[in-house]
């Protein structure tokens, strides 16, 4: 059986318990599988069938849901497309994927894409497929699941990842790969309410969901705002008794921060927290938050190749975990590797991972799918692969301990970066001559990308051109013009030579706080982006800032001066002298008697619930 399987047996067991959690509305399991299944029979009316890969840009949640589950009853394969990244990306995805069908809010769109908005995902021209948006609920069609084929080794879905050639990589992963994992998931007996925190283009996404699912447990959907926002996101969590939470280690941090800065401290229902993503490293704030919340820290490790490949569940209380915990060791049916450069096992080298999780290779990549997927020598079983991962690691009592790659690759707020991509799309702006993009650690230990261009084009052009090109993980924190790059005896970029950033690398002229308040958000500006110094007018993106700094901004704030500011709010109002209005109005109206909701609702009125 596969997951479809899985999933239907479930629905029989557990048919009016909730499923899914979204927005307010509670949708059981009867009632997601009748609208996947109607969703699915008219996917098969345009002609999807076993293999055919199928797009979908639906919105997070019940939309999504239904999307994914529908795709695989009607044996298509799953493609996520991010409605945040830019269009020539998607295009780019659709196009090497070979999807038959884009799948958006208004209804079918066929590869044919069209830049501008929403409309990126609709067909052009009258060759397009438009059924009505409510197929999921047309009553005309049936509600049972359309026949088709199952098997563990069909292929569930396409995942794309950064790619050192300047384009993203699509990853083909089998149905047996995310079985596994969900069955990892499944260990601990019980349904569970799990949140559905993840991107939708993450593979760890289809772990959260499955290993939910096939358990009869219960999905909370965590909307892009909240996503980005750890007060929120601990609303949410407190509300809905949401006991298992999956998150990369960087916004556990932020999450931890928020959560002992307010006064009035939720009271959470975790149980577990599973980081996975990047490399965690286990503060003393992770430590008290997940004390006081009383709930269990598990580190997963595995490339999207791959999936999950090892856990390592931290033992003993939250004060006895290291502050580097080992990457654990492999789970059920899966194999791990430190091999030499002639495949020898060693105590310290390369990770290679094989076993039932292994991807069957690279979409339309023929060439790098055999230089990254090779045979297996250790399965014992003819035409058995494992996958090179390019981590390295050694042995521990306690499983694998990370210690580093082998190339330039990284990972940033949990997304996988070449910086040679981001290289690339800043070498294709028209004005710049030559380009650079290296990768550095901030000081909580989080790699970040700073960019260099030799040209006339500014700091803020040349970051509002790869805004248009590359997803925000991608574009650098900062961007910096030289007049020539450095080079090393042999010619090439002198990579180590690239100056830091400064404290003055912006294109507007520094202008000084003219009050206590200003000074001390410059002060937390200065601090959060790692820069020596910060004017009132200085832009908060061109600081180098992102979602995560967004956060640790408003969690300051909310120290400084006792007050909770939204994190989009640091967008919008981006500068000091803005942001510094935003914290007036809000102590002003807490002294007025306003909660916590009304001051919220007060600084964004048009504000997403």
């Amino acid at each position: 059986m596969d997951l479809v399987d899985r999933f239907h047996q479930q629905v029989g067991r557990t048919p009016d318990a909730v499923a899914l959690v979204d927005d307010g509305h509670r949708i059981t399991y009867r009632e997601l599988d009748v609208r996947a299944n109607r969703l699915a029979h008219r996917l098969r009316e345009h002609g999807v069938g076993a293999e055919d890969v199928v797009g979908s840009a639906l919105p997070r949640g019940r939309q999504a849901l239904t999307g994914l589950l529908a795709i695989m009853k009607a044996g298509g394969v799953y493609l996520p497309l991010d409605g945040s990244y830019p269009h020539d990306r998607l295009a780019h995805m659709v196009a090497v994927s070979g999807a038959r069908l884009v799948l958006g809010p208004t209804g079918f769109g066929v590869p044919a894409l069209q830049p501008a908005g929403e409309a990126a995902l609709q067909p052009a021209g009258e060759a397009a497929l438009r059924p009505a948006p409510e197929a999921d609920t047309d009553a005309t069609l049936p509600a049972t699941a359309p026949e088709r084929r199952s098997s563990p080794d069909g292929l569930l879905c396409v995942i794309f990842t950064s790619g050192s050639t300047g384009r993203p990589k699509g990853i083909g992963l089998p149905s047996r790969t995310i079985e596994n994992v969900a069955d990892w998931a499944m260990r601990v007996p019980g349904p569970r309410v799990c949140a559905q925190f993840c991107s939708l283009g993450f593979d760890m996404s289809l772990q959260e969901i499955f290993g939910t699912l096939l358990a009869g447990g219960s999905l909370v959907t965590v909307s892009e705002e909240r996503r980005k926002d750890p007060f929120l996101l601990l609303d949410l969590l407190e509300r809905e008794k949401v006991e298992r939470l999956y998150l990369s280690p960087s916004f556990l941090r932020q999450l931890a921060g928020a959560h002992l800065s307010r006064p009035d401290r939720p009271r959470l229902a975790l149980r577990e927290v599973i980081a996975a993503g990047e490399p965690l490293r286990v503060t003393d704030e992770v430590r008290r938050f997940l004390g006081e919340a009383g709930a269990a820290l598990e580190n997963q490790y595995g490339p999207s190749e791959t999936h999950q490949a090892t856990a390592n569940p931290l033992p003993g209380r939250p004060d006895d975990w290291a502050t580097d915990p080992a990457l654990g060791t492999p789970i059920p049916d899966v194999t791990v590797h430190l091999l030499d450069d002639r495949l020898r096992p060693v105590e310290e080298g390369e990770v290679y991972i094989g076993g039932r999780g292994v991807a069957r290779g690279y979409v339309g990549q023929p060439a790098l799918t055999a230089e990254r997927f090779v045979p297996d020598p250790f399965a014992g079983v003819p035409g058995a692969l494992m996958y090179r991962t390019g981590d390295r690691a050694h042995r521990t009592p306690d499983g694998l301990a990370f210690l580093g790659r082998v190339d330039d690759q990284i990972k940033v707020r949990g997304f996988r970066v070449e910086p040679a991509e981001a290289e690339a799309a800043l070498a294709g702006h028209p004005h710049v001559k030559e380009a650079a993009v290296v990768a550095r650690r901030t000081p909580e230990g989080a790699w970040r990308l700073d960019g260099y261009a030799v040209g006339p084009a500014s700091a803020a052009t040349l970051r509002a051109y790869l805004a248009e090109r590359l997803p925000e993980h991608l574009v650098p924190a900062t961007i910096q013009s030289l007049d020539r790059l450095p080079l090393n005896q042999n010619g090439k970029v002198d990579r180590a030579a690239l100056p830091a950033p400064g404290d003055r690398h912006l294109d507007t002229p520094y202008t000084a706080p003219r009050n206590d308040q200003e000074r001390v958000l410059c002060a937390i500006f200065a601090e959060v982006l790692d820069v020596q110094q910060v004017g009132v007018d200085d832009e908060f993106m061109d600081l180098g800032g992102n979602s995560l700094s967004a956060a640790r901004v408003a969690t300051r704030v909310l120290g400084e001066f006792g007050v909770r500011l939204p994190v989009s709010l640091v967008f919008r109002e981006a500068t000091v002298r803005g942001l510094a209005v935003a914290v007036e109005d809000a102590i002003v109206a807490e002294i007025a008697g306003l909660d916590a909701a009304e001051v919220e609702a007060l600084l964004t009125p048009e504000k997403d619930a």
